[in-house]
């Protein structure tokens, strides 16, 4: 199944759906993907991570949470962590979070996110920088 992306929009900014996704959140600058070194490779769209959502809305404000409080989603509470232990707001001072997400059937969120997780680290040799582990790492690919 190929999955259909909405377009890019600021994770501060709220989506009128409501419903099962698959999404992605990236890192940018003006507007602009932060490139972001892989094992096998440069992830030119800054991927941070890919996950899914019961609620695609209720999943964003979720990671706003995390990422300013530190406390709900596990890619925002790392994230939150990063920008108060460690360099990244030195290295990105005025950074940008964007997310994308891709509709989909209640029930298939699971598979889709595990199908785009492991396409990721087919081509990086790893998963996103906040995933923690790749899904199902062990079954068929």
């Amino acid at each position: 199944m190929s999955l259909v992306w909405s377009d890019w929009c600021s994770i501060d900014k709220p989506t009128d759906y409501k419903h099962c996704a698959v999404y992605e959140i990236r890192l940018c600058c003006q507007k602009t993907p932060i490139s972001i070194s892989r094992f096998l490779g440069v992830d030119e769209r800054g991927l941070l991570c890919i996950g899914k959502a019961k609620s695609m809305e209720k999943r964003r404000k979720q990671f706003v949470n995390s990422r300013k409080e530190g406390d709900g989603h596990s890619e925002g509470n790392l994230l939150h962590r990063l920008e108060i232990d460690s360099t990244i707001s030195t290295r990105y001072p005025d950074p940008e979070y964007e997310y994308s997400f891709a509709k989909v059937n209640p029930g298939q969120e699971n598979r889709l996110e595990e199908q785009e997780i492991k396409a990721y680290v087919k081509q990086f040799g790893e998963v996103p920088p906040l995933n923690s582990a790749i899904p199902n790492r062990y079954g068929v690919w």
